[in-house]
Parts: C-alpha cells; sequence; structure tokens
C-alpha cells in the first residue's frame, strides 16, 4: 500500500536515467562551445590576445555546478 503522506511518486527506468544523462551532457558540451565562441568573438572584435584559460575556467565551472549523475 502506498503512503498516503507522499503526495507524487516518481519512477524512473534505467533507460530515462541513460536519457537524462545524455541530454545533460549535450547541453553541457553547447555551454561550454558557446562559452568559448563569445569569449573568443568578444576579444576579437578589440583585436586583443587572450589567455585560453580563462575559457577553462568558466568550462570548469559549468561542469562543477552541472555534474552528471553517475
Amino acid at each position: 500500500m502506498l503512503n498516503p503522506n507522499c503526495s507524487i511518486l516518481l519512477f524512473v527506468l534505467p533507460a530515462d536515467l541513460i536519457a537524462m544523462n545524455l541530454e545533460m551532457l549535450t547541453q553541457r558540451e553547447q555551454l561550454m562551445e558557446d562559452i568559448d565562441c563569445i569569449i573568443t568573438d568578444y576579444f576579437a572584435q578589440f583585436d586583443v590576445n587572450y589567455d585560453e584559460e580563462l575559457v577553462k575556467i568558466l568550462c570548469d565551472a559549468v561542469c562543477k555546478n552541472f555534474p552528471l549523475e553517475s
């Protein structure tokens, strides 16, 4: 018997978890590509060279804040 105190029960199948992880990975990769393009284009308009470390730091923050579930 279901617990009457639980309003919603969610059942997630393993295939659903894989699909959700794949979607998150795809979105995360797209965000990191966007960051790289935005930084590159921004500094290019001023004809300024920049350190690739900035892109790496921002992409690391994306991975830290949006980790994949294992």
